[in-house]
């Protein structure tokens, strides 16, 4: 079989599972959202700023967030920097294709995934420095940073890419199962290593020095007879605290690890639905349930368990020391307390799904929707 052949087929399988996944949430027999229960005295949440930026749907769009710049992008091919503080355009450029993931950056590079597989890399002032393909398509944003922009293409391969030219430096791929899930799993950089999640529930450490593998530790391990009950994928964002990793598996659990050695310091039955959030000693996960669980994060002790959300689509959350923030496919943004995690305010965007994660951004709260809006939220208290 030639790799292309092998490529295109294996993408199909994908492809078909997502759309199989798809339906069955569709489905009439599925849950039920539990319904938007009334908040006493609520948390009043301010829209400071809100930008069209482009429809997003169907795609695995986010933001990247500095301190003096925010950089979006829409499924068109859209790409702009905003001023954290007011929203207003520095910025407005059209990558030369569609885009399917992004963003990425260091505040020096911008970098996107086209649809197939196309990575486009831009300077900060928005001019195109360097193009470059991967064997497949990309769902996760790049990650930019010592030099490199970091790809995870969905054949579940690893490429590093050189910042200045777009010169391929490395690429690193292990054995994975036949079956994934298409979603996002992210990469985060810890020390001189980039730590990536894979299908198998395993979590990698990868020197970004030439690609080799450090450590290779079990987020969980794939049980049932099915390829289908197997699935075990690391999900959405990894957390990274005080030489501490962690990450969520779907049908899987939650597990953190020493962040030089990969060995495993806790891990809790957990199927996921998302990625973690890390905010000082405390560790937030979403259950595939929507069901938002808050664990010590030193030693895996739970913490607190609400179901208010429950099949609400919930996203990963962000940890924002007072509150927990989450998005939901019905376009709300809710506020949960760090401490208990009673709802304490929520906030209505545009109707569409908030799955990006939301992230902390001068004391407020940055989303993007599906439908292209990007928004800072200001919690008033």
């Amino acid at each position: 079989m030639s790799p292309a052949l092998s490529s295109r087929r294996h993408r199909g399988r994908w492809l078909a599972l997502a759309a199989s996944l798809l339906a069955a949430c569709s489905s009439s027999n599925a849950p039920k959202p539990a319904p938007l229960t009334e908040i006493k005295s609520p948390l009043p949440i301010r829209i400071a700023w809100r930008v069209k930026v482009g429809d997003g749907r169907r795609y695995f769009l986010q933001p990247a967030v500095l301190e003096n710049a925010i950089f979006a992008a829409s499924a068109q091919g859209d790409l702009v920097r905003l001023n954290p503080a007011d929203g207003k355009e520095v910025w407005h450029v059209r990558a030369p294709g569609p885009l399917g993931a992004g963003v990425g950056s260091d505040g020096f590079l911008v970098a996107v995934a086209g649809q197939r597989g196309e990575i486009f890399a831009f300077s900060a002032d928005g001019k195109l420095a360097w193009q470059a393909l991967v064997p497949s398509d990309v769902v996760t944003p790049p990650l930019v940073g010592h030099g490199l922009v970091i790809v995870r293409s969905t054949d579940q391969g690893v490429t590093a890419f050189d910042a200045q030219n777009g010169h391929k430096k490395w690429s690193f791929k292990r054995q994975t199962p036949s079956l994934a899930l298409r979603a996002p799993t992210e990469l985060a950089f810890s020390g001189d290593s980039v730590v990536v999640g894979f299908p198998g529930g395993r979590l990698v450490d990868i020197a970004i020095a030439n690609g080799a593998s450090r450590w290779d530790s079990a987020v969980s391990e794939p049980k049932g007879a099915t390829e289908v009950e197997r699935l075990a994928d690391v999900l959405g964002p990894i957390g990274l605290q005080d030489n501490q990793v962690c990450a969520a598996s779907y049908q899987g659990r939650v597990a953190c690890f020493d962040a030089a050695s990969g060995e495993p310091q806790w891990a809790r039955e957990m199927p996921a639905g998302a990625g973690v959030a890390i905010d000082g000693e405390q560790l937030v996960g979403v259950d595939a349930a929507s069901t938002i669980e808050a664990f010590v994060r030193s030693s895996g002790t739970a913490r607190w368990s609400s179901k208010l959300l429950a099949h609400r689509g919930v996203s990963t959350p962000a940890g924002l020391e007072k509150w927990v923030a989450v998005g939901d496919r019905e376009g709300y943004l809710h506020l949960l307390s760090a401490s208990d995690g009673k709802l304490l305010g929520r906030i209505e965007l545009d109707g569409s799904p908030i799955v990006a994660q939301p992230r902390e951004v001068g004391g407020g709260i940055l989303v993007q929707t599906q439908r292209g809006y990007v928004a800072l939220l200001m919690p008033q208290g």
